[in-house]
């Protein structure tokens, strides 16, 4: 069966959050039963060609069966009512700091059905006819330009342009009363929009909306084909981002861009619109045929944004972005033996969201960037305008895309992805020289310690004092020649880790001229990854960070940071360990504190770590403190460190409470929320979620504190006490989402140490198929992280 067409008509009652709607859906194909996704409608009729059919009980609640014999074209006509949803998906209320509110839509993955009964399967796309009838003084946006507005009194309906054929989760309405920013790239127009008087921005998002519109009509050789493109600012939402045709939802923090945003925020910001845009071909233009093939579209994202800023702005390094966060997480997660494949097995909805992850994202970006390397530049872009063009407006599964690759290359990229995509996990290349050669042997790569037989094949890049030498290893040890050797997996292209002998770390940062920030990048990953997993010792590892103590470059410094930050939230009580994190951030902030720059990634280098050093140095932290009451007059990267170093300092919730109401900016509004999570005990969580259930917080800020206040140290025995209500709050919050999964993930592994089994029996208690693999990934990493632990304090 296909679906043609849905004619959708809504009509919205803004004072009590109801609608009724009526819809014709037109279908083709031979059938002897239909069924139909629907949930919390009241369905008052349905017919077939004019005809009453009876709505059968399905296999799950969001299913309902019709019984009727389709043969040939036919339409199926319904009428129902329904109200706004209050879990941040189907057609649900945002309301804003300020009271006001809006109706949006957010559809990815099975949300439409919660709004309309529909098909809702993305491989049956059909064209979309809708009409909204709404109160006068309530604007509509919905993908299509308006076709008509026909006015009645108090109320008015907008139709719409009919939508080219696409998916269920795409489709957009959005209705409240909106300011709105012009501009046009080439003959589309653009628009930022946002609930009047919370639309404070520069034009810099509309600039980055023409920039990733110019580079992918040109990268791709297919225009964008809708008339128009909305950017809407959401006061509040589950996600980060929704690529909805030509009606892009975001957080207000993801889109707006004003004098209360940092340069991470900024750069974030870029990267974002740039994802959402590039969805528009991978995703929208070509969807897949089911969610197992889910990183079609965010893994193409994912890669394709940074490969736009970095096109725009390249001195903000933001590949450097891509291997801090996705690359970081991916090989983080893909190394636990509960991670999956690329090309997931989704068979229920539950499992859908679960795979929104740093497999789906992280992994699946960093192959493409190994694909595009190995493949080169031109051949790649080719496969990809050759796939985008045969599968226009239509659906495709992974393997089509990988022929269209080979195609183009020459080379064997459908043989090799088969490997990288369907199997999880990664490996490990071991290193050992040998006179003039060096052997290198592979192995799966488990942060538990373990390896695995499996072996992979790997496009090898190696780096030689006299230029780059390129390998396909299909086997499990291979034979290089030494001579002029400098390092494996040049610029970090290859999905894979590599163990060199000792003494290769010894002086490495004097290899600063031969090297990339790339190259220092993955070496200091596998250099931390190998200390978890017990393959090398602390010391050297410690040794290393001392070399880049004195170190200007941005994704370096970060990177160490971050690996010295999560270590230490591990070994809470490691003299070494705090000694050389102590030293390393007060010389980076004493560096950055005499340079006096206004470089934006100066700025953001210096909030990364000054926000480490106020977790130990006791100093630094009253200095800031001492500026919280006038924080917002502060440059915005700091604002985070000031925060948290006077919740630490005076723990005084009443007066970060009194900030957090009175500021108007999200950015900031969020930093005081972490914040109130590093002031201990049970009085201030208490009053937290009061908060939270009076509505007083963001729904989707929730998190945010959850997560700050279980991972500070001085709180995590009461967060385990508390761990059961956050996860049940945020499945109500954020019902059909991952985000209470994610929660799991994140905690346990810190909340959980040293009371290993009491934390297993407490997921046990709670355990269900919608945070299953928060849990599963949650156990292990905390296994993981009491096994270093141990080692550590028996040393």
């Amino acid at each position: 069966m296909e679906v043609l067409n849905y004619w959708i008509k809504l009509e919205y009652d803004h004072k009590n959050k109801t609608y009724s709607g009526k819809e014709k859906i037109q279908l083709e194909g031979k059938e002897d039963r239909l069924i139909l996704n629907t949930l919390e409608q009241k369905i008052n009729k349905i017919t077939l060609d004019g005809k009453n059919v009876e709505l059968l009980e399905g296999r799950r609640d969001d299913e309902k069966i019709i019984e009727a014999k389709l043969n040939g074209n036919s339409i199926l006509e319904i009428e129902f009512t329904s109200k706004l949803n209050e879990a941040l998906t189907g057609l649900y209320l945002a309301r804003a700091s300020d009271g006001s509110e809006m109706a949006t839509t957010q559809f990815e993955s099975i949300g439409a059905r919660r709004a309309f009964p529909c098909f809702d399967n993305p491989s049956m796309k059909a064209t979309f006819d809708l009409e909204i009838t709404t109160a006068s003084d309530l604007d509509v946006i919905s993908n299509m330009p308006e076709k008509e507005v026909v006015k009645s009194g108090s109320v008015k309906t907008v139709k719409f342009q009919r939508t080219p054929r696409m998916s269920t989760y795409l489709v957009y309405i959005g209705i409240g009363k909106f300011e709105t920013k012009e501009s046009s790239f080439e003959n589309v127009r653009l628009y930022l929009s946002g609930l009047k008087g919370n639309l404070d921005t520069t034009d810099f998002p509309l600039v980055m909306a023409a920039q990733s519109l110019e580079f992918f009509n040109e990268y791709f050789g297919i225009k964008y084909p809708l008339p128009k493109m909305h950017l809407i600012s959401v006061p509040e939402f589950a996600a980060g981002a929704m690529e909805n045709w030509g009606a892009i939802t975001f957080r207000e923090v993801a889109i707006l861009v004003n004098k209360s945003t940092g340069g991470a925020t900024k750069k974030r910001v870029a990267a974002v619109i740039a994802h959402e845009i590039a969805h528009q071909w991978f995703g929208n233009l070509v969807t897949m045929k089911w969610w197992n093939d889910l990183w079609l579209n965010e893994s193409f994202a994912t890669f394709m944004m940074y490969k736009v800023v970095e096109n725009y702005y390249p001195e903000w390094k933001v590949t450097g972005d891509m291997l801090l966060s996705r690359g970081r997480g991916a090989f983080t997660d893909d190394s636990l033996e509960s991670t999956h494949p690329i090309e997931a097995n989704v068979k229920e909805p539950e499992e859908i969201e679960q795979i929104f992850d740093q497999i789906s994202y992280g992994k699946g970006g960093m192959i493409l960037r190994m694909i595009e390397s190995y493949a080169g530049n031109e051949s790649f872009q080719a496969g990809l305008h050759n796939y985008l063009e045969k599968f226009s407006y239509s659906n495709a599964e992974g393997q089509d895309l990988w022929k269209s690759i080979a195609k183009a290359s020459g080379k064997p990229v459908d043989r090799i992805m088969e490997s990288w995509v369907k199997r999880e996990g990664y490996p490990i290349l071991k290193l050992t020289y040998d006179s003039n050669k060096i052997r290198i042997t592979q192995s799966r790569f488990y942060l538990d310690g373990r390896e695995g037989r499996d072996i992979w094949p790997v496009p090898l890049t190696v780096l030689r004092e006299n230029g780059n030498e390129s390998i396909l290893m299909e086997t499990r040890e291979t034979t290089i020649s030494g001579e002029n050797f400098v390092k494996l997996n040049v610029g970090e292209t290859g999905f894979y880790r590599v163990l060199y002998p000792e003494q290769f770390y010894a002086g490495i940062h004097s290899k600063s001229e031969k090297l990339d920030y790339k190259d220092f990048i993955g070496i200091l990953s596998d250099l931390y990854a190998f200390v978890v997993s017990g393959k090398i010792n602390l010391k050297v590892y410690l040794d290393v960070v001392r070399e880049f103590s004195s170190s200007s470059e941005l994704n370096i410094v970060t990177q160490i940071s971050n690996d010295l930050s999560e270590l230490r939230n591990i070994l809470t009580s490691n003299n070494a360990l705090d000694e050389v994190y102590l030293n390393f951030h007060r010389e980076q902030v004493k560096r950055l504190e005499e340079k006096k720059s206004k470089d934006v990634n100066d700025s953001i280098l210096y909030g990364t770590v000054l926000r480490r050093l106020v977790d130990i140095d006791w100093e630094k932290a009253k200095e800031m403190a001492a500026k919280f009451q006038n924080m917002e007059n502060e440059i915005p990267d700091i604002r985070d460190s000031i925060a948290v170093a006077y919740a630490k300092e005076t723990k005084n919730l009443q007066e970060i409470q009194k900030k957090m109401f009175s500021l108007k900016s999200d950015e900031d509004k969020v930093k005081l929320i972490v914040a109130a999570g590093h002031i201990p005990g049970e009085n201030a969580f208490n009053s937290m979620y009061g908060l939270i259930e009076e509505g007083k917080i963001k729904k989707q800020d929730v998190s945010s504190y959850f997560t700050s206040f279980g991972a500070y140290r001085e709180n995590r025995d009461l967060a385990v006490k508390e761990f059961s209500k956050m996860v049940s709050k945020l499945q109500d919050i954020f019902s059909g989402s991952g985000t209470a999964s994610n929660l799991v993930f994140a905690l346990v592994p810190l909340v959980g140490l040293n009371r290993v089994k009491e934390m297993e029996n407490l997921l046990n208690s709670i355990r269900n198929s919608k945070i299953e693999r928060g849990i599963m990934k949650g156990m292990e990493r905390l296994k993981i992280n009491q096994k270093l632990l141990d080692r550590m304090q028996s040393a």
